[in-house]
């Protein structure tokens, strides 16, 4: 199988988090997108190309492309306030795994390419499947002192998007929202069944400001 065809880590978990105080009131943020073998095996800690990994992320985005920068800066920020920081170990771990951006599958490669090419597919991921408002769609939004049902929370976004998720929750708290996915071609995202069990089976969802 040709790797610049189709991802030789072509398992991966889109990563949204829901956070006091980050990002915009009525969206869900980025953790990120983790490519993974197709049985589910992890790729290395230390990324899969060493020659890729750059501890400047933020600086590379910001210049190759301001747009994407800003669009990151909204919807994918860092809970410690360090963006570069988180970017950077995101793309290095996780983005150097997806074999399809390797720059020798590029008919004419232009230096950091793969890095903005990254990170605009997870974005184009998170605007497709936009969890809130999903939700709401279906009644459920952030409430201070109200309890939920994952298996609400889980059923309204089936309804409205097709797929299955997983809810990791956080001394109680909703946290994140996984979704996994096959690749089919380059980029050709297949929402797939779960490979993990939920943290909770209530939990609370406030409001983040």
């Amino acid at each position: 199988m040709d790797s610049c065809c189709v991802p030789t880590n072509g398992l991966l978990v889109l990563v949204q988090q829901w956070y006091n105080g980050l990002g915009p009131a009525d969206q869900y943020t980025l953790h990120g997108l983790w490519p993974d073998t197709c049985t589910g095996g992890l790729t290395p800690s230390s990324g899969c190309d060493a020659s890729r990994v750059y501890s400047n992320v933020g600086t590379i985005i910001q210049n190759y492309n301001p747009t994407l920068y800003n669009q990151m800066s909204m919807y994918w920020p860092s809970y410690t306030g360090d963006n570069n920081s988180f970017w950077s170990h995101e793309w290095s771990k996780h983005g150097t795994c997806v074999t399809t951006l390797d720059p020798s599958c590029y008919t004419s490669y232009t230096q950091y390419q793969d890095v903005n090419d990254y990170f605009a597919q997870v974005l184009g991921l998170r605007s497709k499947y936009d969890y809130y408002t999903a939700l709401k769609n279906r009644g459920i939004v952030p409430t201070t002192g109200k309890t939920f049902t994952a298996a609400a929370f889980k059923a309204a976004i089936k309804a409205e998007l097709g797929i299955d998720v997983v809810l990791k929750c956080s001394s109680g708290t909703l946290s994140e929202i996984w979704t996994w996915f096959n690749v089919q071609n380059k980029s050709t995202y297949v929402p797939t069944s779960t490979w993990v069990s939920d943290t909770c089976t209530t939990f609370t969802y406030p409001p983040k400001y």
